[in-house]
């Protein structure tokens, strides 16, 4: 009877009658979100759905702001028996958590065109995954890079009318772009020049100190010199001249005095009414100068040079940490099948800008285009943007890929500044992203730069509002080397040092 019923059943198969599927593979992730799109439901979200049906994946998200992500990331990793499978996106310590801990799985043996064809078809590109591995050599993350073809951050603009109004050519030194400024406020503007305090952006007064060969970034306060060395950015001869160069220009009135201590916002409505004259920023289209009056009266310009040269920060194309497994996963092959699948070109794409034949449509040369952007960040409500896959280094993504406006314009611009030689010989994120530390100088280096940025934030506002003397200079440069500058720069050095060894 077994038998007879074992060969029905069979039979039945074969002709359609009982369909057998196979049991779909249960896993869970900690999702990153931005704080604006914390509350969308990515269990609920089409395209995780699409996913799940080419993988037979689930994924239960448990979705985490960024303002409370590293508490969230941290109490997982306190209980190692209750992490979920998968942390998707969100920045992670790979040296304390994986290196040290070993609570992130390594990848590496599971990095074949089997499980992952997509991504191991690109990681060659650009060389685009050799920032990827660890101190110790080994991958615990899926790389997450958009290739852009841009080498820098701040672009300066000036308005050509005020120019042409004042009778002055594009400034091409420091004496010209001041005297420029001078002249713009003769003439009425409200602020000849203009920028924001707010940490890390590319209108910050910061990037003034470019014009003075200081790159001066916040993400690290070293540069390699010409010789290879490792320097302290304050060690620097045009430091000095830049506070106090500023400083001029605070006392004239030549520059917005609330730029030591106004945000991103606020700047941007002072450009947007036409009170400023000069300023630095990513780009124009597409950003918080919404107005297209307010676009079409300013132009880029090569920043101003000064007596010690330029050097603006030089931005590689370096993947970011995209997803890890953690190590108590419960399906590697699996969550590394359901990853690649979202780096399929189409989904990849899909995950990004939206719906084919809605907010891109594939053009007459075969490359995907984007023809419908949302206002006011709606394209949130419905993909996963920032917070999904993608890995397209630019060798892949110039191929299949139609640059929308704004990526133009930052890419011409990268391409000015090449071309003037302007910017840093040697990228900054050589220390930071391609020099590994072990996770005890990796703490150490962090605790310092901590203490820097907050000591070197005080110093300049001071500086630009009442000067500097002989005195007030070398106290700057004792606390420095009293907060740690000097060991700041060792620890870069070794790494660095140990990077070209390899």
């Amino acid at each position: 009877m077994k038998k007879i019923v074992s060969l029905l059943l069979a039979l039945m198969m074969l002709l359609g009658g009982v369909a057998v599927a196979e049991e779909k593979v249960q896993l869970t992730a900690l999702q990153w979100a931005l704080d604006n799109q914390s509350a969308t439901d990515f269990n609920d979200m089409w395209y995780f759905q699409q996913i799940e049906e080419k993988t037979g994946v689930d994924v239960e998200f448990r979705m985490i702001g960024d303002d409370v992500w590293s508490t969230q990331l941290n109490l997982m990793f306190s209980t190692p028996k209750e992490m979920e499978d998968l942390i998707i996106r969100g920045s992670v310590d790979v040296e304390e958590y994986g290196v040290t801990q070993g609570l992130l799985l390594p990848l590496d043996e599971y990095l074949t065109e089997e499980i992952m064809p997509n991504y191991v078809s690109r990681l060659p590109l650009n060389n685009a995954g050799d920032s990827i591995p660890a101190s110790d050599g080994k991958s615990y993350y899926i790389g997450y890079l958009i290739a852009q073809n841009v080498n820098h951050n701040s672009t300066w603009y000036i308005n050509p009318e005020l120019l042409q109004q004042v009778g002055k050519e594009v400034p091409t030194t420091i004496e010209e772009y001041t005297e420029v400024l001078r002249a713009f406020k003769d003439a009425g503007v409200k602020y000849p020049y203009s920028s924001s305090n707010s940490d890390y952006g590319a209108e910050h007064l910061w990037a003034q100190f470019a014009s003075f060969g200081v790159p001066l970034q916040m993400y690290t306060f070293a540069t390699i010199g010409e010789d290879g060395k490792v320097v302290f950015v304050g060690d620097l001869p045009g430091f000095r001249a830049c506070c106090e160069w500023l400083h001029t220009l605070y006392t004239e009135g030549l520059m917005d005095k609330e730029c030591l201590t106004q945000d991103s916002n606020v700047w941007a409505n002072k450009v947007n009414a036409g009170e400023v004259g000069s300023f630095n920023y990513l780009r124009l289209i597409n950003t918080a100068l919404a107005n297209p009056d307010t676009i079409q009266h300013f132009e880029s310009m090569l920043p101003p040079a000064s007596e010690y040269g330029v050097a603006v920060p030089q931005i590689m194309e370096i993947p970011e940490q995209g997803a890890y497994l953690t190590s108590t996963n419960n399906d590697p092959v699996a969550s590394l099948k359901w990853i690649d699948a979202q780096l399929d070109t189409e989904m990849m794409m899909t995950a990004s800008n939206g719906k084919l034949g809605e907010q891109m449509i594939v053009n007459d040369a075969g490359k995907y285009e984007i023809i419908n952007v949302p206002e006011n960040n709606g394209l949130y409500s419905f993909v996963p943007v920032a917070m999904g896959q993608f890995f397209a280094p630019g060798e892949y993504y110039t191929e299949v890929y139609q640059m929308a406006p704004h990526r133009v314009e930052r890419y011409e611009d990268s391409q000015a500044y090449a071309a003037a030689n302007v910017l840093e010989k040697t990228s900054y994120e050589y220390l930071t992203k391609l020099s590994k530390m072990d996770n005890e100088s990796s703490i150490e280096v962090a605790n310092i730069k901590t203490e820097l940025e907050k000591f070197i934030k005080e110093s300049v506002i001071e500086f630009v509002k009442n000067g500097v003397t002989d005195e007030s200079w070398n106290e700057f440069s004792e606390t420095a080397k009293g907060i740690g500058s000097e060991k700041y720069v060792k620890l870069y050095q070794e790494a660095y040092d140990a990077y070209l060894a390899k």
